[in-house]
């Protein structure tokens, strides 16, 4: 199951970042700019999990032979609403523009990833 390992690794990444985010919000005068890069990297890391999710409930029906109904994408569409509401009602708090590129966050590493794989071979 090579999605699992990878979504583990995917999970290190985005925690390292997050974690780089929380200390540079903290230490810097750029709070609401770090504090909406977190809020959007933790609603795509939940995102990323969401779909592992899903992905290993598909799995586990097509072994059985029937599919499962999932709301999978409509609960990750409501986090990302959620995230941008927030970011509307409290722009003291979180920067928008940082919250949107927060939720990219998981794309971004799995594109750079892939970039380093692609070095190896």
């Amino acid at each position: 199951m090579d999605y699992i390992s990878l979504t583990k690794r995917y999970t290190v990444y985005a925690a390292i970042i997050m974690g780089f985010f929380v200390v540079l919000a903290f230490t810097t005068t750029y709070t609401s700019i770090f504090l909406g890069l977190l809020l959007g990297s933790v609603i795509s890391l939940s995102n990323l999990w969401s779909t592992y999710f899903q992905v290993k409930r598909l799995g586990e029906s097509m072994e059985i032979g029937r599919a499962k109904l999932s709301l999978g994408t409509l609960f990750r569409f409501a986090l990302v609403l959620g995230a941008v509401y927030i970011a509307i009602q409290y722009p003291d708090k979180f920067h928008f523009i940082s919250v949107v590129i927060g939720l990219m966050l998981t794309y971004i590493i799995i594109l750079v990833n892939s970039l380093f794989q692609l070095k190896h071979l």
